[in-house]
């Protein structure tokens, strides 16, 4: 009997959890600075104006959920110097598709785009055009994520 109470408590700790998470990340994203994109034209906008934080995810990934305060506290204060874009696969499958996504949430910083081809920033602070080498998987802490992000502001300027 025992064996069973433990893993039960955990199981509704955890939907409490989560249900939390999904009430927060609703409204972080509808008052936030978050750009949904849905084409390349949108995103190549966003780019001319400075360096993009791409998430690829989905409204039904946990993982992704837990991302969204993050994301959105991340665009509000690099508002004007980098963007923060979501690419939903549930609504722009084809576009998540072109950057060969096999997990989400899947992250990135794009520092520029020249003559069609991405540069992007390594967590390292060193540009590649293999995104493969600048990709964040999963929940990801936002410290790596805006040190990212500065390095690719600093690149841009």
């Amino acid at each position: 009997m025992n064996k069973i109470i433990l893993p039960l408590i955990i199981a509704i700790a955890l939907l409490f959890i989560i249900a939390g998470l999904i009430g927060d990340n609703k409204e972080a994203t509808e008052n936030s600075m978050i750009v949904p994109v849905t084409n390349l034209q949108q995103l190549n906008d966003a780019i001319s104006r400075g360096p993009v934080l791409v998430e690829i995810g989905s409204d039904s990934c946990p993982a992704c959920i837990a991302m969204k305060p993050i994301l959105a506290d991340i665009s509000y204060e690099y508002e004007g110097r980098a963007t923060v874009a979501y690419i939903n696969t549930d609504k722009a499958g084809a576009l998540a598709a072109s950057f060969n996504v096999y997990s989400i949430p899947d992250m990135f910083v794009i520092v520029q785009n020249d003559n069609n081809s991405y540069t992007y920033m390594r967590q390292n602070g060193q540009t590649t055009n293999d995104r493969n080498m600048a990709r964040f998987i999963g929940l990801t802490s936002k410290g790596s994520l805006t040190e990212t992000l500065d390095a690719a502001i600093e690149h841009r300027e």
